[in-house]
């Protein structure tokens, strides 16, 4: 039994040490890549679509779009405009065109009103 007693002294005491710090990895670098270093640009794509409705207040839009080969299909859906000046000359009909880039399915770029189609009459 003593044998027992020590052996159980023994764990418990070796147990209870602290183990010896572990090497940390170095820290990840979190500066940006130099400018020459830089990822390449997304893809733009021109969009194309018919204002459904305009909420001024969020600086958003819900669009109808033309599908977008390569990117999207014809869908309705709501986007930021980059430059919340414009949003005050949308109105629901509005034809626009713009930019939008490859992975951002949220931001409408440098939205432009179209002119209305002109019948050939």
């Amino acid at each position: 039994m003593r044998k027992s007693l020590l052996l159980g002294l023994l764990v418990t005491v070796g147990c209870s040490q602290a183990a010896p710090p572990r090497e940390q990895a170095p820290a990840a670098n979190t500066q940006p890549a130099p400018a020459n270093q830089a990822s390449a640009p997304k893809k733009e794509y021109v969009f194309r679509g018919k204002v459904e409705s305009v909420d001024a207040n969020s600086g958003s839009v819900s669009v109808t779009n033309e599908p977008i080969d390569g990117w999207m299909g014809t869908m309705t859906m709501v986007y930021r405009v980059d430059n919340k000046d414009i949003v005050g000359q949308l109105k629901a009909g509005s034809q626009i065109t713009a930019k939008v880039y490859d992975g951002d399915f949220q931001t409408l770029y440098s939205v432009q009103v179209a002119p209305a189609a002109t019948s050939g009459k």
